[in-house]
């Protein structure tokens, strides 16, 4: 796989974005709290978080394995990474609570991944 990186831009921050996706049941089990505002681990480096709209509640059992990759290719990961922020983001648009400043970042913030996890309807 070629190393691929994108430009970095500065993430939206939201305490209260995060404690709204923690109080979500856990995308991976499906069970009520508690849970933890993950973040995407795509894209990002050194200690820096991704973009607060790209976040998923999970478990914290979930979240270890998930940030430790288990036994999950990096691309299947991103997969699954994209998969979570898109079920988180319907059910919060669903419940009215995805404010316009978490899809203003949304919006650039998912094109890199977007890139990558679709990058074959690009190539179409």
């Amino acid at each position: 796989m070629n190393n691929i990186s994108f430009p970095k831009t500065k993430p939206w921050r939201s305490e209260k974005h995060r404690r709204l996706v923690a109080s979500l049941p856990c995308v991976v089990t499906g069970r009520h709290g508690p849970s933890q505002c993950g973040h995407v681990n795509f894209n990002k480096g050194m200690g820096t978080k991704a973009c607060d709209s790209l976040t998923f509640p999970i478990s914290p059992d979930a979240h270890r394995e998930h940030d430790q990759g288990g036994n999950l290719t990096r691309e299947e990961r991103w997969r699954r990474e994209w998969e979570y922020v898109d079920a988180t983001r319907a059910l919060l648009i669903q419940r009215n609570q995805w404010s316009v400043e978490a899809e203003t970042a949304y919006k650039i913030a998912i094109q890199p991944l977007a890139r990558v996890v679709h990058a074959d309807r690009e190539a179409a």
